[in-house]
């Protein structure tokens, strides 16, 4: 009699613990996390993560895994690796290149805010710097983004040609960098006199850094695309997140990291 107690006790507990793993397995199941992994160009970093985290609040059965980097560096990643989600470069002119390669869905492309090229410099402009033109002056120190790799360092160049100041100021670059983040980094902490940045680069350290606005005949306005990667499995939801982006409330998120949501006028 006590062995068919003990037998029958220990049948109860094995139904009891599959039921239970049953159970979980089934939990699991159901909750189970859509995973978004996206490409951002490091020019939009604060506004990419505020609208991530918005988004996954939104949207509990969805994570979002963002890549920062040079817009040039994360498409040629891309196209390496065959993976992606969304590509959300820096620039235009970088989403046409993915475009060419076949990287991404054209009819998915959208805008999600502008950037305007300014000079930025140190809080106070201390080496009074009003121009391109004085970026080639003696003892100026610069910092650039490095052409190919990202499309600040394009738009940077191009800049300078059209100035004709490319070989005076390139004698003053001190250093070049792989990615937006790393040139905004070199301003607000003061390694040199000044960068040629986006204006929304004054936003991510208000105390720290000031911006010089160049000629309209010397720029061009930029927008920051998003679109869905050919190598997406889940092509509907990278949409979704895209135009959670592109909504009112992505908007805002952008607009309060200091980025124009609508074409600026320069």
């Amino acid at each position: 009699m006590m062995w068919r107690g003990w037998i029958s006790a220990m049948l109860a507990i094995g139904i009891g613990v599959g039921c239970a793993l049953a159970l979980t397995r089934g939990a699991e199941a159901a909750g189970r996390t859509t995973r978004l992994l996206v490409f951002v160009g490091s020019a939009s970093k604060p506004p990419a993560l505020e609208a991530k985290a918005a988004y996954e609040k939104l949207h509990p059965g969805v994570a979002i895994d963002m890549t920062f980097g040079g817009s040039g560096t994360l498409l040629n990643q891309m196209m390496l690796e065959h993976a992606g989600d969304i590509y959300m470069p820096g620039s235009d002119d970088f989403m046409d290149k993915a475009q060419k390669q076949k990287v991404v869905i054209p009819k998915t492309r959208k805008i999600v805010a502008y950037l305007v090229p300014v000079i930025s410099v140190q809080r106070g402009n201390p080496k009074n710097i009003r121009s391109v033109e004085d970026l080639g002056r003696p003892n100026i120190k610069v910092g650039l983004a490095r052409a190919g790799a990202v499309c600040l360092g394009d738009v940077s160049d191009e800049i300078l040609r059209k100035a004709g100041v490319e070989a005076a100021v390139k004698k003053n670059v001190v250093t070049y960098t792989a990615s937006c983040e790393q040139t905004q980094k070199l301003v607000e902490l003061g390694e040199v006199d000044a960068i040629i940045g986006w204006d929304s680069f004054k936003f991510w350290a208000p105390d720290k850094i000031d911006n010089v606005k160049m000629p309209a005949k010397l720029i061009r306005v930029r927008n920051v695309p998003a679109a869905v990667a050919v190598y997406s499995k889940q092509q509907k939801a990278a949409a979704d997140f895209i135009a959670f982006l592109t909504s009112k409330h992505g908007k805002t998120i952008f607009s309060r990291h200091g980025y124009s949501v609508k074409p600026p006028k320069i």
